[in-house]
């Protein structure tokens, strides 16, 4: 199934800009709905990763704030850091260290984020999102100036292509 998205700006500075996928017929965005899910039942671990987060806006994001998921191949990490714990995991693309943009995440109950099905399909939708802005980076259709993200932030993605590999 093709799903059709907009890369939203939620809020940004100089040092970093904050987007997520907005899918088309969705209220909210990506993040939005993560907040939503689970802010009542989880105050204390949302509340740390908006912390963080305000902390990246602060400080920029480098990679220290983060932990690698995905593959060596996309730019898919997790927060929090290995220096704090949480009972979530908030997954985001970190492009060139200026953008973030926050996809979903959820509740980490597994040794791997392959093994829960809600956090893999997460992990799975940034990057496929990844290859996407990856093109349209390489071919001038979106292009990084500070911490903007400009030129084409509507696509499509599709969710029956396995992109198993990446």
């Amino acid at each position: 199934m093709e799903r059709n998205l907009f890369i939203e700006l939620l809020e940004g500075n100089e040092k970093v800009s904050l987007y997520s996928p907005h899918f088309e017929g969705e209220e909210y965005s990506e993040f939005e709905k993560f907040l939503l899910e689970y802010k009542d039942k989880y105050p204390n671990d949302i509340k740390q990763l908006v912390y963080r987060l305000d902390i990246i806006k602060r400080d920029g994001a480098d990679d220290r704030h983060f932990r690698y998921e995905g593959s060596k191949r996309d730019r898919v990490m997790a927060l929090p850091s290995h220096l704090e714990t949480t009972s979530l995991r908030l997954y985001l693309l970190n492009i060139q260290a200026k953008i973030l943009i926050l996809g979903g995440g959820g509740l980490k109950s597994t040794s791997t984020y392959q093994e829960d099905e809600v956090l893999h399909r997460c992990v799975k939708t940034l990057q496929k999102i990844d290859i996407e802005l990856r093109y349209r980076e390489k071919n001038k259709m979106i292009v990084v100036i500070g911490s903007k993200l400009l030129g084409e932030l509507s696509f499509s993605i599709d969710d029956n292509i396995n992109y198993d590999g990446l």
